[in-house]
Order: structure tokens, then C-alpha cells, then sequence
């Protein structure tokens, strides 16, 4: 997991929406969720919201990853106690909500008008006759904007480990690809974002606390799957295809699925 994003976990104190993530991307898009207000001073969350979920998840690291219910059950109630529901934790995920939104449009130019699109809508050339895998990596600095921050980095650390959980595309020129192989490359992102949210916030011992690294990698696997599959789940039950999308819908998009990916995971907690 080298390009994973850990650190020593969020503070208590720290605003539920922190004050410094704005909407993403006014250049793009000016769209928020409903119901939340991004000129709003976000409000302080109880210092200890953290804590219950986060016990359970240490409890379920220290299983070994036997206890998997366990697991699901702490990422249920880190969602729906300590962050307020899926809406709070879709407004949380910040920068990765306009990387999306932006891998999104490219799907979208790709499934309208294939490679050729993409060059003309990203105004770069040569991206065709690319191996997928290296032309994905041409348009980071698109997708992900370096610098700034630890949001940011979430961000493009969950894009760029989607590429590289993806050798079925190291081989395949660009110009080959289908519509559905450039989803599975959104949907990883999405999954990997939320993955090092949850573990920034509540699982930041997931590497620390396992005897040795083949239990921690099992149990970053086991949960990632769960994400993963959440996020694959949301995208399905709202029919989300590429040949549909309008690139002034992006973020609304993006926002759905992952608020239902949410929702599936509190929902999959609540019934252990």
C-alpha cells in the first residue's frame, strides 16, 4: 500500500465538514449537496465522536480481521453517529468528490467520442497509442491538482492506486479501452478514497497494530472489498452510464454514488 495515506487520525475537535474544504473546483461546477450551505462555518463535532467507532475498529484489527462484522459495524457507526449520516460524510470527502467528478467527464468524452475525445476535451495529444495504464498517468495533474492539502493528497493517492490495482489495463492501448473498464477505474478511486478517509479518521492503526504485515495487508484488503464493493453496489442500483453523462452533471453524480455508497455501508453495519 505505498501510496496509501495514513497518518496519527483526526482530531475530535475537528469541524464534521473541515473549514477549509470548500465545493470543488469553482471553475468546474458550483453544485453542493442539498441541505448544506459551503459558505456555512461548518460546526465543531463532540471531541469524542471518534471514539466509540474507532475502538471498534482497533478491537477489529486486533481480531486479525476474523471478526469482520465488527468492522462493518464500526464503519456503520463512524457514518451515522460520528459524522451525522451519508450526506455529512459525502460533504467530508472533499478534493476526492472534483477528482471524480473530473475521471467522470473523461469516461464521459471517452464513451461519446472514444480516445480521440478525451485528447480534444483535455487539449492533450498522443494519449491513443498510450498504453491505458500510461495515459491514465499523463492526466493526473487533470484529475488531481498537486499540492495543497492532506484532502488533496487523499485524493490523488486514491486515483493513482486504482491505476496501479489495474494491470489488466498495462497492456491495452488507450484507444481500446471500453467505457466499462474506464468506470472500474473510476469506481477504485472512489472505493480508495473512501478507504483512507475511514482509516485516517478511525483505523490509523490498521498497519501499526498487526503482529505481521500479512495480517495487515489481509485485513487493508478485507475492508477495501467492502468499500469497493459498496461503491459498485451504488453505482449499479443508480444505473449510472458513461454514454449518459453531461459534463455539467459530473459532481451531482459523484455525489450520489457516494452517498449511496455510504448509505450501503451503514446499512450493511447495522445489520451485524
Amino acid at each position: 500500500m505505498g501510496t496509501s495515506t495514513h497518518n496519527g487520525g483526526q482530531k475530535g475537535g475537528t469541524p464534521l465538514v473541515p473549514s477549509w474544504l470548500q465545493d470543488p473546483d469553482e471553475n468546474m461546477q458550483n453544485e453542493t449537496l442539498q441541505g448544506v450551505n459551503g459558505n456555512q462555518i461548518p460546526p465543531t463535532g463532540d471531541a469524542e465522536r471518534f471514539t466509540a467507532p474507532r475502538g471498534e475498529f482497533t478491537r477489529y484489527i486486533n481480531s486479525g480481521g476474523r471478526d469482520s462484522s465488527l468492522g462493518r459495524k464500526s464503519v456503520s457507526n463512524y457514518i451515522r453517529n460520528s459524522l451525522g449520516g451519508s450526506s455529512n460524510a459525502t460533504q467530508r470527502m472533499g478534493a476526492a468528490r472534483s477528482s471524480t467528478a473530473r475521471l467522470l467527464n473523461i469516461a464521459g468524452a471517452f464513451a461519446s467520442g472514444g480516445a480521440r475525445a478525451v485528447e480534444q476535451y483535455l487539449s492533450i495529444e498522443n494519449l491513443s497509442h498510450k498504453t491505458a495504464s500510461d495515459a491514465f498517468i499523463a492526466i493526473t495533474d487533470f484529475v488531481c491538482p498537486d499540492g495543497g492539502p492532506q484532502d488533496e493528497g487523499i485524493a490523488r493517492s486514491a486515483y493513482i492506486s486504482a491505476i496501479e490495482e489495474s494491470p489488466e489495463i498495462a497492456t491495452i492501448k488507450f484507444e481500446d479501452l471500453t467505457s466499462e473498464q474506464i468506470m472500474v477505474i473510476v469506481e477504485r478511486t472512489m472505493a480508495n478514497a473512501i478507504f483512507s478517509r475511514i482509516t485516517n479518521d478511525i483505523g490509523n492503526k490498521i498497519i501499526l497494530l498487526p503482529q505481521d504485515r500479512a495480517t495487515s495487508d489481509s485485513i487493508i484488503v478485507q475492508m477495501k472489498d467492502f468499500v469497493k464493493g459498496s461503491v459498485s453496489d451504488a453505482v449499479a442500483n443508480l444505473n449510472i452510464q458513461t454514454g449518459n453523462i453531461r459534463q455539467g452533471d459530473s459532481l451531482r453524480i459523484v455525489n450520489q454514488v457516494y452517498k449511496e455508497a455510504f448509505d450501503i455501508m451503514v446499512s450493511a453495519g447495522e445489520n451485524e
